[in-house]
C-alpha cells in the first residue's frame, strides 16, 4: 500500500483506489465486477424491451441485486484492513480504508441514477432503492451471524408487512417517506456496527455472535481459498455451541467392522452418531427451516381468504422443499463430501497417513473396498433420500412430467459429480479439479 512519504498519515489516491483489491482475494474483486456488469447489462435490457410505464422499477431491482453482494461480500473487506492498521498503528492505511469506502460509494450510487434518470426514471426513487440496496448489503457483512437470516428474507418479509401495516406500494409516492427511515435506520446501524467491530480487541470470529464479515477473513485470502473450504475440525468445534455439538457413536468400530472405522477416520459428518447427535449436527440446516416456516406466515398476514393463506402456504412450502432441500441441499452434499475427501487425503499432517499402522483392516484389495463403501455409501443414501422426498413433493405440487424429470435429473447429476471429484482425489492427482472447473460444474 503506498503511502505518502511526507505524511504518513495521508493515504495517497493510489492507495485508497486500490484498497478494496488488497484487501481481498484476488479473484473476488473480477467475480463481483462480473456480477455487476451482467446486472447492469440486465437492467439496460429491461429498459430497452420492457414496454411498462413503470419499466424502471424493474431496472432498478436488477441493478440492486449486483450492488447488494458486493456491498455484501466485497466492500465490507475494507474493515478488515482498517482493523489490521488500526493494531498494527498504521493510521494512513486505516484512513485509506475508510475513505475508499466513500469513493466507490458514490459511482455505485450515482451513475443508476444519471442513467436511469436520463431515460425517464424517476431519480429519486432510483437513488433511495440503490442506497437500500448497499446499506442492506454492508448491515448483513456487519451485523452478528444471527441477525443476518433475517435480514436475507427482509424483501419476503414486506409483502406480509405491508398488507399487515397499510405500506404503500414502491409506485406510490408515499414509499419515499418509509423508505428513507429505513435507509437512516440502515446507516446508523452500519455506523455503528463498523466502529464497533474496529474498536473492539477482541478476536471474536467463531460462533453466531461474530459479524459475517469477520468470516471472510477466516475463509479469504489463506492457502488459495477457492470458494469450497470447509473449516477443519478444530474450528467447528469452537464455532459451535455445546449444544448443537454432534454426539459421536462409536459402537462397533474396530478390526471387526473397517468400514465403519474408516468412517470415524474421515471425521467431520462421515462419524457415525447416535440419534440426538445427527439432531444436534443437522441443527444448521433444521433452524432455517423452521425460521422460514414463520417468515411465510407473516407473507400471508393479511390475506382475507384462509383457503388462499394455506394453499400459499404448502406451495411455498413444497417449493421450499424441491429447491432447497433438494437442488440446493443436494449441490451442498456434493461439495461437502468432495472438500472434506480432498481435505483428507492432501494433507501430509493429518490422521489418515496413520491408518497404514492400523491393524485389522485387510489386504490392499480389501481396505479399497471398505474405504470406498465408507466414502460413498453415507452420502449416496442421504442424496438418494433427498431425491425420494424431492420427486414426492414434486408430484403432490401436480408440476409436469417434464418438471420432475428435471428435478431428479439435477439430483442424479448431484450425485454424478460427486463421484467424479472423490474419485479424482482418490487417484493420488491423476485427475484433480482446479477451483474453475468444480465453479463450472456446480
Amino acid at each position: 500500500m503506498n503511502i505518502n512519504a511526507s505524511d504518513p498519515s495521508r493515504p495517497t489516491f493510489a492507495s485508497v483506489l486500490l484498497a478494496p483489491w488488497r484487501s481481498s482475494r484476488r479473484s473476488l474483486p473480477w467475480l463481483i465486477l462480473f456480477i455487476i456488469l451482467a446486472c447492469s447489462l440486465g437492467a439496460v435490457a429491461v429498459g430497452v424491451f420492457s414496454s411498462k410505464p413503470h419499466w424502471w422499477m424493474a431496472s432498478t431491482m436488477v441493478y440492486c441485486l449486483g450492488i447488494g453482494f458486493a456491498w455484501a461480500f466485497w466492500m465490507p473487506t475494507l474493515l478488515l484492513l482498517a482493523i489490521d492498521a488500526r493494531r498494527l498503528c498504521l493510521p494512513g492505511m486505516q484512513r485509506a480504508a475508510t475513505r475508499s469506502l466513500w469513493l466507490y460509494a458514490v459511482p455505485s450510487l450515482l451513475l443508476p441514477v444519471l442513467v436511469l434518470g436520463a431515460g425517464g426514471a424517476d431519480m429519486s426513487y432510483v437513488a433511495e432503492g440503490v442506497a437500500l440496496a448497499m446499506a442492506s448489503g454492508t448491515a448483513f457483512a456487519l451485523l452478528p451471524r444471527w441477525c443476518s437470516m433475517p435480514l436475507a428474507f427482509l424483501p419476503a418479509l414486506s409483502v406480509g408487512l405491508r398488507r399487515l401495516a397499510h405500506l404503500p406500494p414502491w409506485s406510490d409516492p408515499r414509499w419515499l417517506v418509509w423508505g428513507g427511515v429505513a435507509l437512516l435506520v440502515l446507516l446508523a446501524i452500519d455506523a455503528l456496527r463498523w466502529h464497533r467491530l474496529l474498536r473492539n480487541d477482541s478476536d471474536n470470529e467463531l460462533g453466531f455472535t461474530s459479524a459475517m464479515v469477520m468470516q471472510f477473513r477466516r475463509q479469504g485470502t489463506a492457502r488459495g481459498w477457492s470458494g469450497m473450504q470447509q473449516l477443519d475440525s478444530g474450528q467447528l468445534i469452537r464455532q459451535r455451541p455445546d449444544w448443537m455439538q454432534p454426539r459421536a457413536d462409536l459402537r462397533g468400530a474396530g478390526p471387526q467392522s473397517p468400514v465403519r472405522t474408516l468412517r470415524v477416520a474421515l471425521g467431520g459428518w462421515y462419524v457415525p452418531k447416535t440419534v440426538s447427535g445427527h439432531l444436534r449436527a443437522a441443527a444448521p440446516v433444521l433452524l432455517p427451516i423452521l425460521l422460514y416456516i414463520p417468515m411465510v406466515a407473516i407473507m400471508t398476514m393479511g390475506e382475507s381468504h384462509p383457503g388462499r393463506v394455506a394453499r400459499t402456504m404448502l406451495t411455498s412450502a413444497g417449493i421450499g422443499m424441491v429447491g432447497w432441500l433438494g437442488i440446493f441441499g443436494g449441490l451442498m452434499l456434493t461439495a461437502m463430501c468432495a472438500v472434506l475427501i480432498h481435505q483428507r487425503w492432501r494433507r501430509t499432517n493429518a490422521e489418515l497417513p496413520l491408518l497404514a499402522l492400523l491393524p485389522g483392516l485387510g489386504d490392499a484389495q480389501t481396505r479399497r473396498h471398505a474405504l470406498l463403501r465408507a466414502i460413498f455409501v453415507t452420502p449416496v443414501r442421504a442424496q438418494l433420500l433427498l431425491l425420494a422426498g424431492v420427486v414426492a413433493t414434486a408430484l403432490a405440487l401436480h408440476l409436469s412430467a417434464l418438471a420432475v424429470l428435471l428435478v431428479a435429473l439435477a439430483q442424479l447429476g448431484a450425485i454424478g459429480a460427486m463421484t467424479a471429484q472423490v474419485l479424482g482425489t482418490l487417484a493420488a492427482g491423476s485427475c484433480t479439479w482446479g477451483s474453475w472447473a468444480r465453479f463450472t460444474l456446480y
